[in-house]
């Protein structure tokens, strides 16, 4: 009994992989969206630095006296922010990231500016 238990096993692993490369071999690229405009990107760029510090405060509160895993944790959060603009807008995720470094660097006006520091790295004696 145990060998068609095993046996079973073995056929049901190999249709789940079978599955999963069919799948893969016919998957469709998802639309490339629409380049953005001036407006576009100075929109962009205000949406995203204008949830910095509520971003920023989040991640402080999940990682207290934590600098380095906040700032990370803040990161996701923006990319995550960037990604939700660049599908409501149907935009390239790629000109939503373009626009908010070129605010950045150009110090565009209209949300404040972000802030540009990297807290130090103290690693963990455990993980």
């Amino acid at each position: 009994m145990p060998a068609v238990k095993d046996r079973a096993a073995k056929i049901a692993v190999a249709l789940v992989a079978l599955v999963a490369v069919g799948r893969a071999v016919f998957a469709t690229m998802p639309a490339p969206g629409k380049p953005l405009d001036a407006a576009g990107e100075h929109d962009a760029y205000r949406d995203i630095v204008s949830r910095e510090r509520s971003m920023r405060r989040e991640a402080a509160v999940k990682f207290p006296g934590d600098l380095w895993s906040a700032d990370d944790d803040f990161h996701q959060r923006e990319a995550d922010a960037m990604r939700s603009f660049a599908t409501s807008r149907t935009a390239r995720l790629g000109d939503v990231i373009r626009a908010v470094d070129d605010g950045m660097h150009e110090r565009w006006q209209g949300a404040g500016q972000p802030i540009a520091t990297v807290p130090p790295c103290r690693p963990r004696l455990s993980y």
